[in-house]
């Protein structure tokens, strides 16, 4: 995984974080509680990423994802995000 690309999940998973803690803390000494969320988060933006990667990138992982797969990605993180905190259905 590229940096950039590392960076940006980093992003992802930081941002629904935030959006579950805005409704639901979580004590930060309650590490299987966290552990948890976070393993959710991530199996969320993996389906987030099926949904908006074409077949052709999930076959060759090694190729650069075009500006509207990231586009796709940021709207479903920002849409989902909102869903969470109650400012979407």
């Amino acid at each position: 995984m590229s940096h950039a690309t590392h960076s940006y999940f980093d992003w992802q998973v930081s941002t629904l974080l935030l959006a579950y803690d805005a409704v639901d803390p979580i004590s930060r000494h309650d590490e299987a509680r966290l552990a948890q969320r976070q393993q959710a988060v991530e199996q969320e933006l993996h389906e987030i990423a099926h949904a908006s990667i074409t077949e052709d990138y999930r076959q060759n992982p090694q190729k650069e994802f075009p500006p509207e797969i990231i586009i796709a990605m940021t709207r479903a993180t920002l849409a989902r995000a909102a869903r969470i905190v109650g400012l979407l259905p």
